[in-house]
């Protein structure tokens, strides 16, 4: 999140990001944090010399807001964006951001066994997730990284939304 609040991430990151602080408490609160952890490191100009100002921090003293994005998919997403079905049979939709879009599981459908290539961050939106690692919810950032396998499927009765942000790359990276 660090790198979130300080605005070094692609577009597609972002808006993950934005999404996590937006449907998530725990995200906003991390936000927060690291806006201040950055703060005090940027107000001494050295890690070494901030260290006691980070330590002393009570609570958060900024918080980062997220972009409009953020909001403007979750209406998409409400609206009902023009889902294609890939050739697996799992549902995409574009987000109008690249490197980023809309994947869309149906209770119970699972997408293929998988591995990343280079870091993947997957955002849930609506209903529920699991992959072998975990299970997620809504506003659960879950980062794929490289070398990681996984098969998503959604659990519970309603249908899973995710946003996925990726970086760019080849076809073949989905079969890591």
């Amino acid at each position: 999140m660090l790198d979130h609040v300080a605005g070094n991430h692609s577009p597609a990151f972002e808006l993950a990001g934005d999404l996590h602080m937006t449907l998530s408490s725990q995200g906003a609160e991390a936000a927060a944090w690291w806006t201040a952890v950055g703060g005090a490191l940027l107000e001494q100009g050295s890690v070494d010399g901030a260290a006691h100002n980070i330590s002393t921090l009570r609570a958060p003293i900024a918080r980062h807001k997220a972009h409009a994005g953020a909001e403007d998919l979750i209406h998409q997403i409400d609206k009902g964006p023009r889902w294609r079905r890939g050739l697996t049979g799992v549902r995409y939709a574009a987000t109008g951001t690249a490197g980023a879009r809309l994947m869309k599981l149906e209770p119970g459908q699972s997408a293929p066994m998988h591995g990343h290539a280079d870091l993947e961050a997957t955002v849930v939106i609506q209903g529920r997730f699991s992959d072998g690692h975990g299970t997620y919810k809504r506003g659960d950032l879950v980062l794929g990284e490289q070398g990681m396998r996984h098969k998503p499927q959604a659990v519970g009765d309603e249908a899973c939304v995710c946003l996925v942000a990726q970086k760019p790359g080849g076809f073949w990276r989905n079969f890591i």
